[in-house]
């Protein structure tokens, strides 16, 4: 056993630990630990069964070869769903919801059926053209399917994170609701590893071939470090994101935003000016996870119609007119502090932010300067 044997045997080990622990943890949305874990456990067993050809295990027993061959068609629409269950807060798994791994069925019983009915000989000789990378021109075909089928579910998953994106930012003005970076970045990396992988499948037709196993390698090594260093910090974090509703994305993917919207002119400039004396008098932005709808409830006016309002009167989304006004209380706390020694840090959680990071993102957006720096300008 060399060392890419017990790389390949310790990233399956681990895959499988992690399904176990997504199948059983009880804290975080469940149905989303559940799309995860089957797809890091589908990843598990595809690995495991190239692993098992790749060491002609199946020699003995030619009839076990091939079960894992269609799993891939699972990678796609499990990652689709988990994006879904972890944007909406309504989502369930409906009936209507297994049409997405109909392929599967499908492929995987009709594969199955035609393997199994060849004879020893030829399935012998299958299997040795597939560890010598000799593979049927068929099984090009059926993997380009396949890859292809994985990329349209990640472009669909792709879209719904980015009307996630431009729906939180109209209905939160805390930076971690808006903050899905974690959720994109796992995505594009089993994107990167599928693009790699069908690069790597697709060797045998060029002279490349006799690198196979060498990028296979490479792949689950890549799969290994990614394990250990993100996944399982972000992990922790999924449970705070579910808070749109599937057919608010559905219906903002149509048509103008305010159609048919019966709000005139004189109805914004009423709403805006009551909208400024409140903000200036109540200052509820210093409420850190204050929403949209918090805010139109203390104004008695109804969420739709104050988005309208500060989306067109005011070209902006509510998470950027709520950090402005932060922004400008922060600047005067800065500038001329009730106490000398008040710090940045205690600046921040003043104006209603919670992270140090993302205040200092948004200060120096609005002023071109750090916190830091700007204080320390204006008390020279």
């Amino acid at each position: 056993m060399n060392l890419s044997d017990i790389l390949f045997i310790i990233v399956i080990f681990q895959l499988l630990f992690i399904s176990v622990f997504l199948f059983t943890h009880e804290k975080g949305r469940r149905i989303s630990n559940t799309f995860l874990a089957a797809f890091f456990l589908s990843i598990a067993l595809n690995l495991a069964d190239s692993f098992l050809v790749i060491k002609k295990v199946y020699l003995n027993n030619t009839a076990l070869v091939a079960w894992s061959i269609c799993l891939p068609l699972l990678f796609g629409p499990l990652l689709y769903l988990y994006t879904q269950s972890v944007l909406y807060k309504d989502f369930k798994f409906s009936r209507k919801k297994w049409v997405h791994f109909l392929p599967f069925i499908i492929l995987g019983v009709s594969s199955e059926i035609r393997y199994l009915l060849l004879d020893r000989a030829m399935q012998v000789d299958l299997l040795n053209r597939i560890v010598e990378r000799k593979i049927p021109a068929i099984m090009y075909w059926s993997s380009g399917l396949i890859f292809l089928q994985f990329f349209l579910y990640i472009a669909a998953s792709f879209r719904l994170i980015r009307q996630y994106k431009k729906i939180a930012s109209n209905e939160f003005s805390d930076q971690q609701r808006n903050n899905i970076t974690w959720l994109s970045s796992t995505i594009l990396f089993f994107t990167i590893c599928m693009i790699l992988a069908a690069f790597n499948g697709f060797t045998g037709l060029t002279s490349l071939a006799k690198y196979y196993f060498l990028l296979l390698t490479i792949l689950v090594s890549l799969i290994f470090i990614f394990i250990n260093s993100i996944l399982l910090r972000a992990l922790r974090q999924p449970e705070i994101f579910s808070i749109i509703v599937e057919k608010e994305t559905s219906s903002a993917a149509v048509g103008p935003k305010y159609a048919g919207s019966a709000l005139n002119e004189e109805d914004k400039k009423r709403i805006l000016e009551q909208l400024r004396v409140y903000m200036e008098n109540k200052k509820p932005y210093m409420e850190p996870e204050l929403t949209l709808e918090q805010l139109a409830t203390q104004l008695a006016i109804r969420p739709k119609i104050l988005s309208q309002v500060i989306n067109e009167s005011l070209q902006q989304n509510f998470f950027d007119f709520i950090n402005r006004y932060r922004i400008e209380e922060a600047k005067k706390l800065l500038t001329k502090p009730a106490d000398k020694k008040i710090t940045v840090l205690e600046v921040l959680y003043e104006v209603g932010f919670n992270s140090k990071s993302s205040f200092n993102t948004i200060f120096k957006k609005h002023t071109g300067l750090t916190p830091s720096e700007f204080k320390k300008k204006n008390s020279e």
